[in-house]
């Protein structure tokens, strides 16, 4: 059973509430490490978190997608979601160093304002500018000017073959860290750890068309999805598999844990959720508070890094904290990550985007809310 698209998706917005935090509680291991790494379990969970955000989008904005909406009013709809926000967390992180005593040379905030800092072979993901989570902007930013030429591609595929796309799509992301093991030797570049150069990890994680497999993944998903193809998968699947799979993606080497071993559950999870909405299944993750919550993620995921990085430096300067204030800063500075993403959201993000946008147009407003809110940390 295939319903309309007007459906409301609220359970993937709680969802999306869920994944930020996986990816602030990855960077919360700083604190338990005075700054000097992150917990390497906790790293797969950021990564997998990152993955789902990437086929959110594209499944997100495939399902909300109109063939007769101009390609420019589309392309300002999304600057206006993401560049208010991201040039102010930039901003705050730039006035953060300077306060710290820092120099902030241009080569480390231009790029970065310009989201295009991933494009370069010479990204670094230890040393990534003013604000280091804003790398995946870069991917997002180049999936939104292709998304117009491609969702037309996308929406003339027949049912039938949806199948065949999705397993395209599936075995593009199995083949990008396999080629990037195998060239190694021809990349070169200096070491980056764990096994890796540098240049294998920019083009295997920050390098924005090697994740336009994980979008394209999405957009079929969507499809899938509004066919009625995938009526009978519920959210707990996708969460029992991708529990299962974990440890092997803990185990894999780096680059194979970065969306090949989970990008199928996590498809599958997003599947559930969006099922549980459309097929009126109760769900905890279309509770009001969730949703509000995941309305939030963008904001949360843009100001975390920066509230957890400077406020470690601030409640522990020395780092020796232990004992009970580690998880007691870690507690501290989470809040501090949420309030300060509520801020951001209700006074710039949600009035830039009503400003840049201008008047909406007649428009099934739920749908609008659901695919203009953040699909991506």
């Amino acid at each position: 059973m295939a319903l309309g698209r007007s459906s409301r998706l609220p359970s993937l917005t709680g969802l999306r509430f869920v994944a930020a935090a996986a990816v602030v509680a990855q960077h919360s291991s700083l604190i338990w490490t005075h700054g000097h790494g992150e917990s390497a379990t906790l790293l797969r969970l950021g990564f997998a978190a990152v993955t789902f955000f990437f086929l959110l989008s594209g499944f997100l904005l495939t399902w909300a997608w109109r063939p007769d909406q101009p390609v420019r009013v589309f392309w300002r709809r999304r600057t206006a979601r993401i560049m208010p926000t991201h040039l102010v967390t930039l901003l705050a992180g730039v006035l953060l160093l300077a306060a710290a005593g820092q120099t902030v040379p241009l080569r480390a905030w231009l790029p970065n304002a310009l989201l295009v800092q991933t494009w370069s072979p010479g990204f670094d993901l230890l040393d990534p500018g003013v604000n280091g989570v804003s790398w995946s902007l870069c991917c997002d930013l180049a999936f939104y000017l292709l998304f117009p030429v491609i969702a037309r591609r996308t929406a003339a595929i027949r049912s039938e073959r949806l199948w065949h796309w999705a397993a395209a799509a599936v075995a593009a992301i199995l083949l990008i860290p396999l080629l990037l093991t195998a060239a190694r030797p021809l990349l070169g570049g200096p070491p980056f750890g764990l096994g890796l150069t540098l240049r294998q990890i920019w083009l295997g994680y920050t390098f924005p068309p090697t994740r336009i497999p994980e979008f394209l993944l999405g957009m079929v998903l969507a499809r899938l999805v509004q066919e009625g193809r995938l009526d009978r998968v519920r959210t707990w699947h996708g969460a029992a598999a991708f529990a299962l799979l974990y440890p092997l993606d803990h185990a894999s080497p780096l680059l194979f844990g970065v969306a090949a071993i989970t990008a199928l559950p996590l498809a599958a999870l997003i599947a559930g959720a969006a099922n549980a909405d459309r097929l009126d299944r109760p769900s905890w993750l279309a509770h009001p508070l969730a949703e509000r919550l995941g309305a939030l993620s963008l904001t949360l995921y843009l100001t975390h890094y920066l509230v957890i990085e400077h406020g470690d430096a601030l409640l522990d300067p020395y780092g020796t904290a232990d004992g009970l204030r580690r998880p007691l800063y870690t507690v501290v500075l989470a809040a501090a990550s949420l309030a300060a993403a509520w801020l951001l959201h209700t006074f710039v993000e949600e009035p830039m985007v009503r400003v840049l946008n201008g008047p909406r147009r007649a428009r099934p407003a739920e749908l609008l809310a659901t695919a203009d809110r953040r699909e991506t940390p």
